[in-house]
């Protein structure tokens, strides 16, 4: 079978931070127990791995994050994920006298940035229970979350004035983004949008709607838990009608798959998916007659 792999692949930036300081952190503190904070990024194969450096992913919600924080102590080394994470849950580290460290990416930062310091009523969109969407949530009291999962739904009785701040989770999809957008500005006088997706998550999005001639199949490598590897898939799956599209995070899951009636294959990643995986499937699609 003819394959390509669509670039950019792999990694972004944001996630390439992460796990390098992840992996620093770990040399550094070899006789210290270290936890990430939920997952340090979403992607299965990842978090399995840094199992194997012994570093404990602790599972949390909204509601019993707190009180799972309270339990660390100073013997502890706690990482936060690159989705970003409640503005709170350093403040307790920091009184119980816990050593932590922030690997969020930098575009998220900024959004929360803009956030604390926005002097105006803010509509975030975003999925509810996404860890960035909390986040981002946490930095205002004057902010109103649009729920990218519930579209059309916003109850804009409870806005204060027409010229609310708009921004947005980064892992959406632009084209999802593109119809909230014009639903909002039907809805609301003056709205100050500042779109914030992540450039690696754009550049992707725009190339697997624009497919080289030929492909027949479409392999989105990924886990389910990726916002923004789940966009890929439901865009190639919506907008290239003529051609097979298939979501899978490993070798073992595109095995399950009945691939005999294809010929040219594109692989397109999320940005947390390893290459190691990716070149797996390459090569498996690649011996294929």
């Amino acid at each position: 079978m003819k394959t390509t792999k669509m670039i950019p692949i792999s990694y972004c930036f944001g996630v390439t931070k992460a796990i390098n300081e992840a992996l620093k952190i770990r040399k550094e503190y070899q006789n210290k127990n270290i936890y990430f904070f939920g997952d340090l990024v979403h992607n299965e194969n990842v978090i399995n791995f840094f199992k194997t450096l012994k570093i404990v992913v602790v599972p949390f919600t909204k509601e019993d994050a707190i009180s799972i924080l309270e339990k660390f102590n100073k013997d502890d080394i706690v990482i936060f994920s690159a989705h970003g994470h409640d503005s709170k849950y350093e403040e307790i580290l920091i009184n119980n006298g816990v050593t932590y460290f922030d690997t969020t990416c930098i575009r998220v930062k900024k959004n929360l940035e803009i956030i604390k310091n926005a002097h105006k009523e803010i509509i975030f969109i975003g999925k509810e229970k996404h860890p960035e969407t909390i986040a981002c949530l946490s930095y205002s009291k004057n902010i109103h979350l649009y729920d990218a999962s519930n579209k059309y739904n916003f109850d804009y009785s409870k806005l204060k004035t027409d010229c609310p701040l708009i921004l947005n989770q980064t892992t959406l999809s632009f084209l999802e983004l593109k119809d909230i957008f014009n639903e909002i500005k039907d809805n609301v006088k003056n709205p100050e949008f500042i779109d914030e997706i992540c450039d690696a998550s754009r550049v992707r999005q725009q190339k697997i709607l624009n497919l080289p001639t030929g492909v027949d199949l479409v392999v989105v490598v990924g886990s389910k838990k990726s916002s923004n590897s789940t966009k890929l898939y439901e865009l190639s799956l919506t907008n290239n009608k003529n051609v097979k599209t298939i979501m899978v995070n490993s070798l073992e899951e595109l095995k399950t798959y009945d691939l005999s009636n294809y010929h040219d294959a594109l692989i397109a990643s999320g940005t947390s998916t390893p290459l190691n995986t990716i070149n797996e499937i390459e090569n498996y699609l690649n011996a294929k007659e």
